[in-house]
């Protein structure tokens, strides 16, 4: 039905005819998006997921490590065998090499631990054995403990008559082994492995080092001296071998000499006092405590918590006439005490089979008689008689003492001698 002036009147529209432009755009745009669903997306990684690194050759991390160890970078060489065992913890050989590379670097515990780790890798790797008998027989050697030290000895005894029983032509277990005869006191034992470790392989740096070792041992320095140079041109850059040249340049009473190897050790690990401590007794040897005191400091700014540095820097002082600083520092051995910066030292007990911190004790005491302070420096003269009464040097040290602080009268005791 038609309906006459209605607003709604249908009208039949036209049709627009499509472009055949628009139409090729389109399909553009399609395909666009359907190459980057499906070629693109898949290759990028997803946000803040981290991009994944090819993992290196163990092989090539080990080669580096041992040219940082040749170089005398132990502190690189060591982290690059970690990296190794990272990417590869299946190979005893790469915890061997890093247990030799700590034992130079004075990482003894650590370096028992590896060995450990390479035999728990290969039980039957000699080599493993002979590395963890020789870190055993350093800490036995710095053991204060007689039992202890004892322990260690005869558990490194028998590590190394394993590894040799599993590798008889071993140049390294062979200067190992004379290393700890040495230490239990065979030195006819120790001069015959030492031969046998040289005539395996003459330019095995452990063998040169072992034959300086028992030379030194026994007192034949000229002979050590040689060795140990020997080593050095094996290897010019450990501080272990240069500490041990300068001790036997100190043996021979080459003042010089001797400081110039430290320094030497020194610059090669800075981050060491144990140099600095040679120097300081280097000095003390001809007297000159004032450059001795310098160096001592020098040690204690490294290790400010370490007492014992305390101590010798405090004998230094004591030395020098500088009584006051020698009370500070010897109080802090001694007593313990809070530093500026918060931290602590814990103070030494008094050890009787201690030499050096019977010394402590009674420089102390002799520091604050001095110093009019008796009343602190008696009761330190009386425990040092009664738990020191063998050692000579502080009985006659404590009755010095007694004497400046008018308890005893003076007698015809000889006079006390402290040391370098």
């Amino acid at each position: 039905m038609y309906l006459s002036g209605s607003k709604w009147q249908i009208k039949k529209t036209r049709r627009r005819r499509s472009s055949p432009w628009r139409i090729l755009l389109l399909l553009a745009l399609i395909g666009g998006a359907v190459y980057v669903e499906r070629v693109i997306v898949p290759t990028v990684p997803p946000l803040f997921v981290p991009t994944p690194t090819p993992t290196r050759n163990p092989a090539t991390i080990i080669l580096e490590a041992e040219s940082l160890a040749q170089a005398g970078k132990l502190t690189q060489a060591e982290e690059a065998y970690q990296r190794a065992i990272e990417v590869d913890p299946k190979q005893a050989s790469t915890y061997i090499a890093l247990a030799r590379v700590q034992v130079f670097a004075g990482k003894f515990a650590e370096a028992e631990t590896n060995a450990r780790n390479a035999l728990l890798v290969d039980p039957n790797a000699a080599l493993a054995s002979a590395v963890l008998a020789w870190s055993l027989d350093f800490q036995a050697s710095q053991a204060e403990d007689e039992q202890e030290r004892g322990a260690l000895l005869l558990e490194a005894e028998t590590e190394i008559e394993r590894s040799l029983s599993l590798d008889s032509n071993s140049a390294l277990a062979r200067a190992y082994h004379a290393e700890i005869l040495m230490d239990a006191g065979d030195y006819a034992g120790a001069l015959a492995e030492a031969r046998a470790s040289l005539s395996i392989d003459p330019d095995t740096l452990e063998g040169q080092r072992a034959m300086g070792y028992v030379w030194e041992r026994t007192g034949n320095y000229p002979e050590a001296i040689e060795a140990y140079q020997t080593a050095l041109r094996i290897n010019p850059y450990l501080p272990l071998l240069h500490i041990s040249l300068g001790d036997m340049y100190l043996a021979e009473g080459d003042t010089d000499q001797a400081v110039a190897s430290y320094l030497k050790a020194t610059a090669l690990n800075p981050a060491s006092t144990e140099p600095l401590s040679r120097i300081v007794l280097a000095y003390a040897r001809v007297g000159d405590y004032g450059i001795a005191s310098q160096y001592a400091s020098n040690a204690v700014e490294q290790d400010p918590t370490n007492p014992r540095l305390r101590g010798n820097l405090g004998r230094m002082f004591y030395k020098n006439n500088d009584i006051q600083q020698a009370v500070d520092q010897l109080s802090l051995a001694i007593q313990g005490g809070q530093l500026e910066d918060g931290n602590w030292v814990q103070g030494l007990q008094l050890d009787p089979g201690d030499e050096r911190v019977v010394e402590f004790y009674y420089t102390y005491g002799l520091a604050l008689a001095k110093n009019d302070q008796c009343l602190q420096a008696i009761p330190l003269f009386e425990a040092l008689l009664r738990s020191a009464s063998d050692d000579e040097i502080a009985v006659a040290n404590s009755y010095e003492g007694l004497v400046i602080c008018g308890e005893i009268e003076p007698t015809a005791t000889p006079k006390p001698e402290t040391g370098g």
